[in-house]
């Protein structure tokens, strides 16, 4: 699998319409980022910006100024970069994802993480710094063009209304660069535009991934319907098996403190284990049947579990492994469907579980966290996969210059 920089939370400041990729509808589920990656609250910071820490000489000794490199001044910002399927790639865009992969290099280092140099190997043993930055930048890039391509073979277009939301979104950024009043203003325009300059971008490239956006929020459903509610259920599942997803209900008696996570007093907790085995009797009674099973598993898990959470998910949890305390997955992945599981101790109770099949219909959680459709979740990585393989499988030719680039000409030792 191709290694790639996790990128910073903003790709610009201020505006979700320019993160890395194609935007929400097509982000793919990723697998848990890099550790070097999980602080990403701090500002951006740009190649020419970014603090150094390097260590001073000795007294009296002026300390050497390493070469910054030539920058975005290297070429002309409208230098042809590649083409992409004939579509031309010029240096400001090139430039953008690589100063931006730059700077999250130098924001990483900034807060500690070693760097030794663009040649070096600080985030993948098999590929050197420069290459991963280079890798990144492109797999960045690539997508939005592989995303204009599929929208012209489906004869799908932005309209009038579309134009008229780039320009709400550049109006949107440009107020809350401002004062954020809700009203964009002349003067919060030009510096806003200014700010995109000092950034390396002009307003055509942010109307550009603005439009990529609202062009991306057009095919999603063109091609997988709303949601994906046009993936069949056997692509679902694919994607759940794919994931290891599974799923379960569960009754648990706490044995700590709802509000404040303490433990309950040592009685408590031995009348919560003694309600939960007698729970379990009746339900073991059952197990040979499942419809009874089925049954009886509702009316006491409603009866009797003190999940602050059943009120969300009352048709049970689908979750990837990691999201739920280890002995709650290593149990119901135990577990074969229908399955039933004696009172299992966790840092939050006794639990009863009950696996059951995924639901294609159901509401998943990711390695993230974040809960959402599954059936959503599988368009949506269908998507990036197509688009993945329309830029595998398109015509890039780079001019002799970029391929390779004399990187540290333009960004410094």
């Amino acid at each position: 699998m191709t290694k790639k920089l996790i990128a910073l939370a903003l790709c610009l400041a201020l505006t979700a319409a320019l993160a890395a990729g194609c935007g929400s509808q097509i982000k793919e589920y990723e697998p848990t980022p890099d550790p070097l990656a999980e602080n990403t609250d701090a500002p951006e910071t740009t190649a020419e910006t970014a603090p150094t820490d390097a260590p001073e000489e000795a007294e009296g000794t002026p300390a050497p100024t390493p070469d910054p490199g030539l920058g975005y001044a290297a070429f002309d910002p409208d230098e042809l970069v590649a083409t992409y399927n004939g579509t031309p790639i010029t240096w400001r865009e090139y430039y953008y994802w690589l100063n931006y992969y730059v700077g999250y290099v130098q924001y990483m280092t900034a807060m500690g993480a070693p760097f030794s140099g663009w040649d070096g190997n600080d985030y993948a043993a098999d590929i050197s710094n420069q290459d991963l930055v280079v890798t990144s930048a492109r797999e960045s890039m690539f997508p939005h063009h592989a995303l204009e391509d599929l929208a012209e073979e489906m004869d799908l277009q932005l309209d009038e209304a579309d134009q008229e939301g780039i320009r709400d979104i550049f109006e949107q950024n440009a107020d809350s660069y401002g004062d954020g009043d809700g009203t964009c203003t002349q003067e919060e325009s030009d510096a806003f535009e200014e700010y995109l300059d000092s950034q390396f971008i002009d307003r055509a490239y942010f109307d550009y991934i603005s439009g990529i956006e609202l062009l991306s929020e057009k095919l999603f459903p063109a091609l997988y319907g709303e949601d994906g509610a046009d993936l069949s259920d056997e692509e679902v599942l694919s994607f759940a098996e794919d994931q290891s997803v599974m799923a379960c209900k569960h009754i648990l008696f706490m044995t700590v403190d709802s509000s404040t996570g303490e433990p309950l007093a040592d009685d408590v907790v031995a009348e919560q284990k003694a309600k939960a085995d007698e729970v379990y009797a009746q339900l073991a009674a059952v197990a040979d049947d499942r419809d009874a099973l089925l049954e009886l598993f509702d009316q006491l898990m409603n009866e009797y579990s003190e999940d602050t959470g059943l009120a969300h998910y009352p048709d049970g949890y689908i979750f990837v492994p990691g999201v739920m305390v280890p002995v709650f997955e290593q149990t119901t992945m135990a577990l074969e469907e229908y399955g039933l599981s004696e009172p299992v101790d966790s840092s939050y109770g006794y639990h009863i579980i009950l696996r059951l099949p995924v639901d294609p219909d159901g509401t998943y959680t990711d390695a993230s966290g974040t809960s959402g459709p599954l059936r959503a979740a599988a368009a949506s990585a269908a998507f990036s996969r197509r688009l993945t393989d329309l830029v595998a499988e398109a015509e890039i030719v780079w001019e002799p210059d970029f391929d390779p680039m004399d990187f540290t000409a333009v960004f410094g030792e």
